[in-house]
């Protein structure tokens, strides 16, 4: 299986933004915001860089349903 994960441009639109599950890592920074997958529901960390991919349209998902969603191209 591959899968291309690629910084977001400039010109981006769409598509998903991964945020880092809470189980990966118990302690988020102190700018980081704990909130809810909206695919699973698993707790994860939503970056300050999360504002950049919002604005382009970008939807957040956890790092596991991201990849999912990259795999399977929906």
């Amino acid at each position: 299986m591959r899968v291309a994960i690629e910084p977001r441009k400039a010109t981006d639109h769409g598509g998903y933004y991964c945020m880092p599950l809470k189980v990966n890592v118990p302690t988020g920074r102190k700018d980081w915001k704990l909130t809810k997958c909206p695919e699973c529901g698993a707790q994860c960390w939503e970056l300050p860089l999360a504002e950049v991919a919002k604005a382009q349209g970008a939807k957040g998902l956890c790092t596991m349903c991201a990849l999912k969603k990259g795999v399977s191209g929906r």
